[in-house]
């Protein structure tokens, strides 16, 4: 299985009439959302849409039609519980809102050392082989999109690469994988909806088994 890094997981709720306006940092701490002691270091509150950021990289995202909880550096926090706490809190807290389906979603990285195959050679295994793939002067990238849909949860695993130019100057081409795991709820599912966003670290794990089912 390939070795790759988890750089962001997240809860993404679909609601319905959120008030944008009441998030900060106080209100998420006042109401046991998140410890007193996580310093907040940006907070934008708009009519349509507010945001908060933690130090350890913990983000709140509140639009009219969507609530998105995230840990940005998952490596600093224990974001397995951190984040159904904040997102069951939030909706426990403004129980007015009419909240349905959850995406629980993640973005992971690989990066290939000087001795292993590059990314877009990767994504090469999963296409069929033919003469098109040398069309002209031979593809240049590709983006590949999985999806399960027959039962809930939903999985949708998007493989695409990304390059980042390091502070050498050097280029470093990196095989990404976005992963969402979506179900629907209907707004009086609380439990069902609570103990489905519980669930997010064995969506990880679900996500890492399939991960070694692929050609790589």
């Amino acid at each position: 299985m390939l070795p790759v890094k988890l750089q962001n997981a997240a809860i993404v709720i679909l609601s319905v009439s959120n008030n944008p306006r009441l998030l900060n940092g106080d209100f998420l701490k006042r109401n046991e959302m998140v410890p007193d002691e996580w310093p907040v270091i940006d907070t934008l509150v708009t009519p349509p849409v507010a945001q908060v950021t933690f130090e350890n990289g913990v983000h709140v995202l509140v639009e009219e039609n969507r609530l998105n909880f995230a840990a940005n550096r998952p490596d600093a926090v224990q974001w397995q519980q951190a984040l159904p706490r904040l997102a069951r809190g939030y909706m426990d807290t403004l129980e007015h809102v009419t909240y349905r389906g959850v995406g629980l979603n993640f973005v992971y990285t690989w990066e290939a050392s000087q001795k292993e195959e590059g990314p877009q050679a990767m994504i090469r295994r999963l296409l069929h082989p033919g003469r098109w793939l040398d069309d002209g002067s031979g593809m240049s990238g590709a983006v590949v999109e999985l999806q399960y849909r027959n039962d809930l949860p939903h999985m949708n695993v998007k493989i695409g690469t990304q390059e980042k130019t390091e502070p050498d100057g050097a280029n470093r081409v990196s095989l990404v994988f976005n992963v969402n795991f979506h179900h629907d709820f209907q707004p009086e599912q609380k439990e069902e909806r609570g103990a489905y966003i519980d669930s997010i670290g064995k969506r990880d794990t679900a996500f890492l088994e399939f991960l070694a089912k692929l050609p790589f």
